[in-house]
């Protein structure tokens, strides 16, 4: 519950404690460089999607590009939300993807992640349409990213807070 109440505050959803299920890798990249600017294609494309479904749009779906807990995570979030009474409106613009590591064995795919995004331009706001954003609120956060290959795509498998992570704090 707490993960929720900090993502409120920054407009963005984390993942659930529990694991979900390992999918077979198979996607095959030919270098780490490679497989980062596809994590980060997919990332930027997730960002963009929950932007969009944070302004009452319902395609493209965010959820297609999750998988595992960051799947599970979202669902969590989202059904949380709604009984709190609560909705996150706004644009999170992606301040920078900093590239952690990847395995990139006999197909096996995975690439980690670090993710800065910046929230100055979402609000949470109640049933009744009041502004309910929290001033204290932290603006830029950092979250950790896991990718996993699966047939031709990497999917996001996890996506949870990396607050020992810095991102520029403008």
């Amino acid at each position: 519950m707490l993960t929720l109440l900090a993502l409120a505050a920054s407009a963005l959803s984390a993942c659930a404690p529990t694991p979900g299920p390992t999918p077979t890798p198979t996607a095959a990249f030919a270098s780490e460089e490679e497989a980062f600017a596809a994590a980060e294609e997919v990332y930027r494309a997730y960002n963009d999607a929950g932007n969009a479904r944070r302004n009452g749009q319902s395609n493209p779906d965010p959820q297609d590009f999750l998988i595992g807990t960051a799947l599970e995570g979202d669902i969590d979030a989202l059904n949380q939300l709604e009984t709190a009474g609560l909705q996150l409106v706004g644009h999170v613009e992606v301040a920078s993807f900093n590239p952690v590591s990847t395995k990139l064995e006999h197909g096996d795919v995975q690439v980690e992640a670090i993710v800065c995004l910046d929230a100055t331009e979402t609000q949470v706001i109640d049933e009744d349409g009041t502004d309910v954003t929290p001033s204290s609120r932290v603006l830029i956060v950092a979250q950790a990213i896991s990718f996993i290959g699966v047939g031709s795509e990497l999917l996001i498998s996890m996506e949870d807070s990396a607050e020992e992570e810095p991102c520029d704090r403008g």
